[in-house]
């Protein structure tokens, strides 16, 4: 009679092998290998299957400032960027570490490979790039075998003792292209499945090294051979943070926070214009479209009756400027198996007010967007919380207060929580007709990309027409 098979006895033959040591056993250069091999794998499928691939904190991207002087010098006038220290987790699972005290530079351009350099060059020539092209940074794993040694025992068939290589350094190089790069996939790749059809195989750079799949850290626009960066240029947003499925937030708005405009301003802003969302991935037009989702209420003050809520009349519909670097139409595999067009999602909205109601001064404009009903291209609910309410308007600083800087002390804030809590958009602003100008701050009779110049009191808002315009309608003043 046999005893039953215990847990141990009941392993898969194809399990992991780990080694043993013992007094007296004779180990090879193989089996150090496979014991370097199995704690690697186990490492990198401990990183991806609980802290997914993404940037963990640092490697923001920033403009090295030409030198003073008027030295011949091109390369003074060359797109020079450096990149900060900082740790992040690459599809494979591999570790990328910029040390402290390491400040890596390098020329953007030359970053190019010859192909892309000389396309770009024609395309600016020509005039089809506009001001420059768009390159977009990564960032690599990579290893290279070092320290070159002559091996002490050699094999009885072997003459002369043959050098090997006794280390192999892990680091990271940088490259850059002007390939758009393919969306992430809404999980973390597992390491045990086998490589996709369409995915490349390892590069190697000719020399020995291995170098792993590139982690996106910026977008750079407008880049061109003899002009240097500046913070403009560089989107930071871009990059994935460290997360198995990161969360959808909101990037930027078209107007400021808790500012103070007129009312011409406002009827720009609310009804010609709208209210512009830009999210950090797309989002699913469906749950965009049903009612509730979005409103606009107006809180009256001023003269008058004060304190009255209104909920104003307003449209949502997709941004038509939402891809100024050239988006291709493309499908998505969604985790069910279906699959989504870019058509049926969008990374930006506007809301515009549809009615008449007049907007007098100290009243306040209150938005609400409902975000977790928002579901992005992978099904999950955006994260709206807008933290402090320092979500940035294009172009405009980091943070609109001081000492508010996001966590990492660089790049533009978003919505959201670190807990990811998927919480309410909200936003408000103020009329005021009767406000000094600002010296520091735009005045009101320069013209803005995203608000109206036109002082004049005494209008309501004016509704899109049906051709998507405006009509000049007004309404009296509320009593």
């Amino acid at each position: 009679m046999t005893a039953p098979p215990t847990g141990r006895d009941g392993a898969p033959p194809t399990g992991r092998r780990r080694l043993t040591y013992f007094h007296g056993q004779l180990l090879s250069a193989q089996d150090l290998r496979q014991e370097q091999e199995q704690f690697l794998a186990r490492l990198r499928l401990h990183n991806l299957a609980l802290h997914g691939y993404g940037v963990a904190h640092g490697l923001w991207t920033r403009p090295v400032p030409a030198p003073e002087g008027s030295c011949p010098d091109p390369r003074r006038t060359a797109p020079w960027f450096e990149v900060t220290d900082g740790m992040a987790v690459d599809r494979n699972g591999d570790e990328l570490i910029v040390p402290c005290g390491v400040l890596p530079r390098h020329d953007l351009w030359r970053l190019l490979d010859e192909d892309e350099r000389c396309h770009a060059l024609e395309d600016i020539r020509s005039g089809a790039a506009g001001d420059g092209v768009t390159v977009y940074l990564t960032i690599h794993h990579c290893e290279e075998p070092v320290d070159s040694v002559r091996a002490v025992y050699t094999e009885s068939c072997d003459g002369l003792p043959r050098t090997a290589y006794a280390h192999i350094r892990e680091g990271f190089t940088l490259r850059a292209t002007t390939r758009r790069p393919r969306p992430d996939p809404c999980d973390p790749p597992c390491p045990c499945a086998p490589p996709a059809e369409d995915a490349s195989h390892t590069p190697g750079c000719g020399d020995g090294r291995t170098v792993g799949p590139g982690l996106l850290l910026a977008r750079v626009h407008r880049v061109r051979p003899d002009r240097a960066l500046t913070p403009e240029q560089i989107h930071p947003e871009v990059r994935r943070p460290l997360a198995r499925r990161p969360a959808t937030v909101v990037t930027s708005v078209s107007w400021p926070h808790g500012g103070r405009l007129t009312t011409q301003q406002a009827r720009t802003l609310l009804g010609k214009d709208g209210l512009r969302i830009e999210f950090s991935r797309p989002v699913r037009i469906a749950t965009l479209a049903e009612e509730g989702v979005a409103d606009l209420f107006l809180i009256t003050g001023g003269r008058g009756v004060r304190g009255t809520v209104m909920r104003l009349e307003s449209r949502l519909k997709r941004d038509e400027r939402e891809s100024p670097d050239g988006a291709t139409v493309e499908t998505r595999e969604l985790p069910d198996g279906t699959t989504l067009e870019t058509g049926e999602t969008t990374t930006a909205i506007r809301i515009r007010q549809t009615d008449r109601e007049y907007l007098n001064d100290g009243d306040r404009i209150h938005l609400v967007l409902r975000t977790p009903f928002v579901l992005d291209v992978c099904g999950d609910p955006v994260d709206g919380t807008h933290t402090g309410g320092l979500v940035p308007r294009p172009g405009g600083p980091p943070a609109y207060r001081p000492g508010l800087l996001p966590p990492d002390g660089s790049g533009p804030r978003t919505s959201g929580t670190p807990a990811g809590a998927a919480g309410v958009f909200e936003s408000w602003i103020f009329i005021e007709n009767d406000r000094r100008p600002d010296p520091d701050q735009r005045s009101e009779d320069e013209p803005s990309p995203d608000i109206g110049t036109d002082t004049r009191a005494g209008t309501a808002p004016e509704p899109p027409a049906e051709d998507g315009g405006t009509d000049s309608a007004t309404t009296e003043e509320r009593p």
